[in-house]
């Protein structure tokens, strides 16, 4: 039998297709709100992230204007104030310094977006970065994220010697020894095979005359950007409270956490506090000597002498000291930094454009004025001079009187860095006409970096012209 009626075989058929249209319809659907979901998640994760970077480049703009914000720094006009501080437990050296900021509003005009907080690890001697942790969130609480940064800034105290790199420098002899990172603007120049036990970088090129240098790391030398030395450090003075500017020729005794300051008008200033600034500026000459007990940056704008006894006295009353030294001796140097959970706290940076000079040689009835024509020695064997050093050279104030002497004084003990526009020598080296060394006058020098200064510096010291906080590592925490 044949049908030709197919009215009862389309209505079904309608439903089927009908059912088929309203389960795309409804996946459809599914699909843009599910779509929809990932996108404004996807958006919302990406703003909390934007936050958290907006964090953490507020809190860079204040390390960039204080390079020491990391330590107690607050700023409550820009949304930072302390919240949890380190109390020493987990490294003494941190003890005080700041741990973690109040959570911040990010606003876009009057609109709070969200909100970011601030979480800081000081550096220390195995790891000296500033690790900076930045979480941001939406105002909405949907998302949150999570970046860590590790920072460093390249300084002239990161270098056990800094040195500019004049045409005349001398070079470092066979007898030298770098215990510590070495950096030159110009060229590497050494004669005979010195050794340098750190990172070594230079920024001209290689002279190596006679044997090669040793470099005990691995990769080393290394070609680097040159740091810009600052014209003149006028605007170093500005830190100096009027308590602590002097006029004139100037003399220091460091007595642990206290002062005693002679201008030339004989006025005499005795116990006076360390300044709450941590620097003191001199308008004139510097004569110096002590042990300090603290953070001190002393500023002078004529020469700066290095004294081994008391320059505030008379001579027949004048205390001998070992040249300028620390009250704590716990210095984290190349062979004892490892394993540290403690060092010293004590640090001085002397800072000059003019030249740091080993006093030794005065009158009597004139000391502690650096007299040309004095017959009283005023050096020390194995001189100490444990601070960071800024200045056009260091010299020795007149070898020749030394050398008529006959003083062979051993070396000058420095724990620190020295920052030069050029290279000079402390001692006189006399040899035969075979090269043969005959005799030596004056001072060698034992050079240790004070490792702390990878990461610190004194109050308010020095910095280059082109300096900055380099990334040394960025990634999210999830």
């Amino acid at each position: 039998m044949k049908l030709t009626d197919n009215k009862g075989i389309s209505i079904p058929i309608v439903l089927v297709l009908l059912a088929i249209m309203l389960l795309l319809a409804i996946t459809i659907v599914s699909v843009i709100e599910f779509d929809s979901k990932i996108v404004n998640n996807l958006s919302s994760s990406e703003k909390a992230l934007h936050i958290a970077e907006a964090g953490y480049n507020k809190y860079l703009w204040l390390l960039n204007d204080d390079a020491y914000f990391y330590k107690y720094g607050e700023s409550a006009t820009d949304g930072f104030i302390i919240e949890t501080k380190y109390d020493g437990t987990e490294n003494p050296e941190w003890n005080g310094f700041t741990k973690a900021y109040e959570k911040t509003e990010y606003k876009s005009g009057e609109d709070v977006l969200g909100y970011f907080k601030i979480e800081v690890t000081p550096p220390t001697l195995d790891k000296p970065v500033v690790v900076v942790e930045s979480t941001g969130w939406t105002a909405d609480n949907k998302s949150k994220r999570t970046i860590q940064v590790e920072i460093h800034k390249r300084v002239f105290t990161n270098y056990i010697v800094f040195n500019n790199g004049h045409r005349d420098d001398i070079p470092w002899s066979e007898n030298s020894k770098m215990y510590g990172p070495y950096f030159t603007n110009g060229d590497l120049y050494t004669l005979g095979a010195t050794e340098f036990f750190d990172s070594v970088g230079y920024a001209g090129k290689l002279r190596y005359e006679g044997a090669t240098p040793i470099f005990h790391k691995e990769g080393q030398p290394v070609k680097m950007q040159k740091l810009q030395m600052p014209s003149v450090n006028d605007d170093l003075k500005k830190w100096a409270h009027e308590d602590y500017t002097f006029e004139g020729r100037t003399y220091i005794l460091l007595k642990n956490n206290k002062l005693k300051i002679k201008e030339s008008d004989s006025v005499v200033k005795d116990n006076l506090p360390l300044p709450e600034s941590g620097v003191v500026y001199v308008k004139g000459d510097l004569y110096i000597t002590g042990v300090l007990d603290g953070h001190l940056t002393i500023i002078a704008s004529g020469n700066i002498y290095i004294c081994a006894y008391d320059p505030t006295v008379e001579w027949k009353s004048a205390a001998k000291y070992e040249g300028i030294t620390y009250a704590d001796q716990n210095i984290p140097t190349y062979d004892n930094k490892d394993g540290k959970t403690y060092v010293s706290d004590d640090m001085l940076g002397l800072v000059t454009d003019f030249d740091i000079i080993i006093h030794n040689r005065t009158k009597q009835n004139s000391w502690p004025i650096a007299e040309s024509n004095g017959n009283v020695c005023t050096a020390i064997p194995d001189l100490k001079i444990q601070a960071a050093l800024y200045c056009n050279t260091i010299r020795t104030q007149d070898i020749d009187f030394l050398a008529d002497r006959g003083l062979d004084l051993g070396q000058i003990k420095y724990i620190g860095s020295r920052t030069v526009r050029k290279s000079s020598g402390t001692g006189l080296v006399v040899t035969d006409r075979w090269g043969n060394i005959i005799a030596n006058y004056g001072y060698s020098s034992s050079n240790q970096y004070d490792y702390r200064m990878a990461y610190d510096a004194p109050p308010h010291f020095t910095e280059p012209v082109n300096s900055g906080w380099e990334v040394k590592q960025w990634r999210e925490i999830r």
